[in-house]
């Protein structure tokens, strides 16, 4: 038994000594890639990087491991070959949203279809594609209401200049909004009503929302 055991023990350091010697080791691959190459699943307790990080060859592709913080101790595996079936953590949406003959300016609930209850949705940036005015002499800075908001699971937009509107003989707005898509296991939404009691116009929040 003691000489199978050291005949073992002997070729094992062999074979090592060799893929050393040669400049790369392969786990499962007797072809490396790298120095080290392994061909399966690898657990470590911490890891550190070189720097500067290699960059990937053009054929290469990439894929990597998020954990959410408690209590969803969600973790989610993403490579860039899913895309654009899965989802990413951040996602950029572009919708082009065409008003009707009526309200040239306004749409009021134009559903995106996005789960409200997986992702956070925030309109990034806008754009509008006509000119609007008002007949009213009080008003002269056209004020636009611009958000989007969750209602019976999904995702809501809404886009109009309160008070104002085209000239008839423009043809039908179109509303250019972009959308950065959070999935909710990895932020934070803080939504607290704060109130300015002072002449200034100054204040702070209560507390420290992050820190």
């Amino acid at each position: 038994m003691n000489k199978i055991i050291s005949t073992v023990l002997f070729l094992g350091i062999s074979l090592l000594a060799h893929a050393q010697n040669a400049g790369s080791i392969g786990i499962n691959t007797a072809t490396p890639e790298k120095e080290l190459t392994v061909n399966g699943t690898m657990k470590t307790s911490g890891m550190t990087l070189k720097d500067p990080l290699e960059k990937l060859g053009a054929d290469e592709n990439y894929s990597f491991l998020i954990k959410s913080p408690a209590p969803q101790n969600k973790i989610t595996s993403y490579n860039d070959s899913f895309v654009p079936t899965t989802p990413a953590p951040i996602n950029l949406i572009q919708f082009k949203i065409t008003c009707n003959k009526n309200d040239k300016d306004w749409v009021d609930e134009f559903d995106t279809k996005i789960n409200s209850d997986k992702f956070l949705v925030i309109v990034a940036s806008h754009g509008f594609t006509q000119p609007v005015y008002t007949v009213t002499e009080n008003w002269i800075t056209p004020m636009h209401a611009i958000f989007a908001y969750s209602s019976n699971g999904t995702w809501k937009l809404k886009a109009d200049y309160v008070g104002f509107s085209t000239d008839d003989s423009l043809p039908k707005g179109v509303w250019t909004l972009n959308l950065l898509v959070f999935d909710k296991a990895y932020a934070k939404e803080f939504n607290f009503a704060q109130t300015v009691n002072n002449t200034t116009g100054t204040g702070s929040a209560a507390a420290p929302l992050i820190q």
